[in-house]
């Protein structure tokens, strides 16, 4: 069970989960790839293969680190809630009820459109914003949000109109 299935309050559906697209482990992953490969090219080079090998190593530290980080996020949004959560021993998490959010901005590079990744931006009453980075489907993230808020919004109106009577 997620981190998020696990947080929900009583009364609150979890509508979307999702969680980081893999993008975030591309650069990593091609650099652990091309410093293997190059130490075939300097293996006559004693120095080279040092400078290789420590190279080596920091990049499959970093596609490691990236590889946790992949893992252990995730992001959904719920009846009542978006919520967020980051990191494995470190953790970052987020939380803005629905009701609080004022806007919610997508932003997507070029790559991103191609690849179906952005981020989200989420602001809240006060001027709070939160920006989810790297999310897979963004418009679809947005849309659910946008959903969530159009029924809490006919909700309060109900409410109003059953009051006035």
């Amino acid at each position: 069970m997620s981190y998020i299935e696990n947080n929900l309050m009583e009364d609150e559906t979890l509508v979307h989960l999702t969680r980081l697209h893999p993008i975030i482990l591309l650069s990593p992953a091609m650099a652990v790839s091309l410093l293997a490969g190059s130490l075939t090219l300097v293996q006559d080079l004693p120095i080279a293969q040092i400078i290789v090998l420590l190279l080596l190593l920091g990049a499959a530290f970093r596609l490691c680190d990236r590889l946790v980080f992949f893992v252990s996020s995730e992001f959904g949004i719920t009846t009542k809630r978006v919520l967020g959560k980051t990191g494995f021993i470190q953790r970052r998490s987020l939380d803005i009820v629905l009701a609080k959010v004022e806007a919610i901005r997508l932003s997507q590079s070029i790559v991103g459109r191609l690849l179906n990744y952005g981020d989200i931006e989420v602001t809240g009453t006060g001027g709070t914003e939160e920006v989810l980075r790297f999310i897979p489907d963004p418009l679809l993230f947005r849309k659910v949000v946008q959903e969530q808020l159009a029924e809490i919004e006919g909700n309060n109106r109900a409410e109003e109109e059953r009051v006035r009577r």
